[in-house]
């Protein structure tokens, strides 16, 4: 899985995502994460963000909240 695109990214292996620095975004296979009230996806980090079903979340995420 490549790092996301345009953004500062670490890989946390715990969570089995890319972390991007200073924001609470989630990255994985082509997808940002956030969770505002549930989890939302979006393809770009500034959004448009779609609510996302947690069994399309990345598993490491789905624990966090």
């Amino acid at each position: 899985d490549a790092p996301p695109p345009h953004v500062d990214a670490h890989w946390d292996a715990r969570l089995g995502v890319y972390v991007v620095e200073g924001q609470r975004l989630y990255y994985r296979e082509r997808l940002y994460y956030r969770w505002d009230g549930g989890w939302h996806c979006a393809a770009q980090p500034q959004g448009p963000w779609e609510p996302v079903a947690e069994v399309s979340v990345p598993t490491g995420l789905r624990g966090l909240h």
